[in-house]
């Protein structure tokens, strides 16, 4: 891993969860109380899930131990903003989308570490190529998510009138941010990719259409309201991979890992923005005089 990566890596992971801090209101956590069942069982539903879909998927099909980690780590990643994103092109619930995440990356300070060792644990097995220190994934989630997440909140609680009129443009720097941090993998390991490029964007492929289908079993099932089940389906597939990047590098010195994730980031932008766009208007009534 080059000096680089060691430390320009988990600077813009602090600045991309500071942008997410500052993009959140307590009234996003208090919107809970309309959805107090709902809320808390998909965040906890989007760890178990993913979790058994990345390891079974990674063991039934054999893919490299890196892959199979890489997405372990997608899976124990908090929701990211771009859920929400998502969520507005396909004309969701956005509050509903907002709520989900900002409980997401509270509770990964926590959840993050346990997700990510028991899936290590029970699908690379403790003697496997990778162990995950749980020591050091839990220190990563307090420097990387936790403090830059808290120090983001109070900056919008003590600026909320700055924070709200650059609020758009601060959102563009952080997904700016965050592909800079999965282009720098990209660059540091561009011959490794190279030589296993269709293992990892068929892997990629098949990642984000098992995340997707949860995603959609679960919306289905937790509600009727079409635009609450455009807001639910998100969170699945759109985890944090700046926070998955950072752990593996930063706490396992594995960018082969990270390569993993950064091809299934674009993977994962190149479906999911055009398939949003096609339920916004596979949901939108036809207009007067329009054929339905």
């Amino acid at each position: 891993m080059t000096t680089l990566i060691d430390i320009a890596l988990p600077m813009l992971v602090v600045f991309v969860m500071t942008v997410v801090g500052m993009d959140l209101r307590f009234e996003d956590f208090r919107r809970m109380r309309q959805y107090p069942v709902l809320v808390p069982a998909v965040v906890i539903g989007q760890w178990i899930l993913l979790t058994l879909v990345a390891g079974l998927a990674g063991r039934m099909l054999d893919f490299p131990p890196e892959v199979t980690a890489g997405a372990l780590l997608v899976a124990a990643a908090p929701v990211a903003a771009l859920s929400g994103y998502y969520t507005q092109l396909a004309g969701g619930h956005l509050a509903l989308a907002v709520t989900i995440a900002a409980l997401s990356n509270v509770l990964a300070v926590v959840m993050t570490p346990l997700v990510a060792t028991v899936g290590f644990r029970w699908f690379l097995g403790e003697g496997g190529t990778f162990e995950l220190p749980l020591g050091r994934v839990a220190q990563q989630a307090i420097a990387g998510l936790l403090l830059p997440l808290l120090a983001g909140m109070l900056i919008r609680y003590r600026a909320a009138d700055w924070t709200g009129r650059w609020r758009g443009p601060l959102q563009g720097v952080g997904v700016i941010a965050i592909v800079a941090v999965l282009a720098m993998v990209v660059i540091d390991q561009l011959t490794a990719i190279r030589a296993q490029f269709g293992t990892l964007l068929g892997a990629s492929v098949l990642f984000t259409l098992a995340m997707l289908t949860a995603g959609l079993m679960v919306a289905k099932i937790a509600t009727r309201s079409g635009k609450d089940q455009l807001a639910l389906v998100w969170g699945f597939p759109a985890r944090n991979a700046a926070v998955a990047a950072l752990i593996a590098t930063s706490a396992l010195g594995q960018v082969a890992m990270a390569s993993f994730i950064a091809v299934l980031f674009a993977t994962q932008v190149t479906l999911l923005v055009p398939l949003a766009l096609w339920l916004r208007r596979r949901s939108s009534p036809p207009r007067h005089g329009a054929p339905a």
